[in-house]
């Protein structure tokens, strides 16, 4: 198995550690992780014929899932894709709660007309937090369905004017609806926790989300609506808040886009023609860069590596003025390891998930960093490599 590392990020030439700029050093840094786990109710037989029956068994990549987990990873706060109401219930909630001290919150999604399993069966997204280093302050959850209200008349208009192409799971026209209908039927969720940082006392709002895998129309409606509603808890959580400034995005999950795909192009706050409607992000000015854009483009291959659907999904959005990306877990030895088997995908005997975990370190630009008196610096974990298996 090729061993993943934990790579140091180089460092603007104006970004000063706070905790070397700061009379009282302080611990400004903090680890966060987006992981799809890939629900077992989607272990679609038809998709993974590649996977041996041993690695495909829920027991297996259960127990491996808790070793990255809780073992080798253990992130400050942890965003979870496809994690079902009752693993939650039953085992993460216990197990990062009672166990290790974490605070968490989940949102599942409704069942689909198809849903034949158990309602509890069905999954949705976490976040979990360390309550050694944050203080919990609210949650909300959303089902992205039930906010079309964010949009105008006008833009409810062409919504429903919209025609889309629908096709079955290969690809294969089966008919047309207008994009309106088919956003109204489609079941993903949004989860926001606001936290609040006990050493530096600046406050995060943390969002995971898990879009839906196909139609970009529908994924980029699906952000718009994420977008419009976390500016309306930014309103609400900055009222109380002396220096709004002190309020920080996390912006993460799987949202089954690539780098130059329409989600992301918005979010990169281009204006999105689209018949009469210009798409504009409202949120750009607070989460105006992603890790993508802060690593070499080598370290990562693709973040999912489901058979035929491979590439990179999972991202995690923040401001860059206001948080300094200082390491990442790479990902092109994931690449080199199935290329090294002669494997097509993922899971496997070593990953159980058809999703990388995605692991950064972020350090916090305080107010008291001041930002016209940082030098250029080197600093001493520049030359830190850690491996994790």
């Amino acid at each position: 198995m090729f061993r993943r590392q934990f790579l140091p990020v180089a460092r603007s030439s104006n970004v000063l550690s706070a905790s070397r700029n700061a009379s009282k050093l302080i611990n400004d840094k903090f680890t966060l992780l987006t992981y799809n786990m890939l629900s077992p109710s989607y272990m679609w037989p038809q998709v993974y014929t590649y996977v041996p029956d041993p690695y495909k068994d829920w027991q297996y990549r259960h127990k491996l899932l808790e070793s990255e987990l809780l073992g080798s990873y253990k992130a400050d706060i942890m965003c979870l894709q496809e994690m079902t109401s009752r693993d939650y219930n039953e085992n993460w909630k216990r197990l990062l709660g009672s166990g290790i001290g974490y605070g968490s919150k989940f949102i599942a999604k409704s069942p689909p007309l198809y849903w034949e399993r158990e309602v509890d069966e069905i999954d949705g997204v976490g976040i979990f937090y360390n309550l050694k280093k944050f203080d919990f302050i609210s949650s909300s959850g959303i089902y992205l369905n039930q906010f079309l209200n964010v949009f105008s008349s006008t833009e409810l208009e062409y919504l429903h004017s919209k025609r889309l192409v629908l096709t079955d799971g290969a690809g294969v026209p089966i008919g047309e609806k207008n994009l309106l209908d088919v956003i109204s039927g489609k079941n993903q969720v949004c989860l926001f926790v606001s936290l609040k940082h006990k050493e530096t006392g600046e406050m995060f709002v943390v969002i995971n989300t898990h879009l839906y895998w196909k139609y970009d129309e529908v994924k980029l409606t699906q952000c718009m609506i994420i977008m419009r509603e976390l500016s309306k808890i930014i309103d609400e959580l900055v009222k109380g808040v002396d220096d709004p400034g002190k309020v920080k995005i996390l912006f993460t999950g799987d949202l089954n886009s690539t780098k130059k795909s329409l989600v992301i192009n918005f979010l990169k706050g281009q204006i999105l023609s689209h018949g009469p409607l210009n798409m504009l992000n409202p949120m750009r000015p607070f989460i105006n860069s992603s890790i993508y854009e802060e690593v070499p483009e080598n370290f990562f291959v693709h973040t999912c590596y489901s058979g035929k659907l491979k590439g990179i999904f999972d991202y995690i959005w923040y401001d860059a003025k206001e948080l300094q990306l200082t390491k990442i877990l790479t990902g092109k030895e994931v690449s080199d390891e199935l290329t090294d088997l002669e494997q097509f995908g993922l899971p496997n005997k070593d990953h159980p998930s058809d999703h990388i975990p995605v692991l950064t370190e972020f350090q916090i630009l305080t107010s008291k960093t001041s930002k016209s008196s940082r030098k250029n610096v080197e600093s001493d974990d520049e030359k830190f490599v850690t491996k994790i298996s």
